[in-house]
């Protein structure tokens, strides 16, 4: 054989490695965690409604933690999701207690020490 043929052989071969590699990889490499789906804020005549979803996608049973911070106050509420489920979390904040403008959520995952999520919102 040619040395040209050796070589266009060769290239297939590591073209064709690239390629199951590029499909299959991926497929075999899914990592679980855990997501917010959605952060909602919706303002009424008394003041603020904060609605947050958690999807626990940790392939076990997970206790989350979702910490709210007010006017200087703090709110712990903890749940139990399933895998594969989802929790809602719904805080209603009154205008007339309201002190200062920023409203801080941080969702834990229980057992860790820093959030996997921190969400602020400045109202006025």
């Amino acid at each position: 054989m040619s040395k040209l043929r050796i070589v266009y052989i060769i290239t297939l071969i590591i073209l064709g490695v690239l390629l199951v590699f590029t499909v299959f990889r991926p497929m075999a490499s899914v990592k679980e965690f855990t997501e917010m789906q959605r952060e909602n804020l919706l303002e009424t005549e008394d003041g603020w409604i904060v609605e947050l979803i958690v999807i626990n996608r940790e392939g076990k049973d997970t206790e989350f933690s979702i910490n709210a911070f007010v006017s200087g106050e703090s709110y712990t509420e903890t749940a139990l999701v399933p895998n594969e489920g989802s929790f809602t979390y719904i805080y209603d904040i009154d205008r007339r207690r309201l002190i200062d403008d920023k409203v801080t959520f941080w969702v834990y995952k229980n057992g860790e020490d820093s959030p996997f999520e921190e969400i602020n919102y400045y109202l006025k």
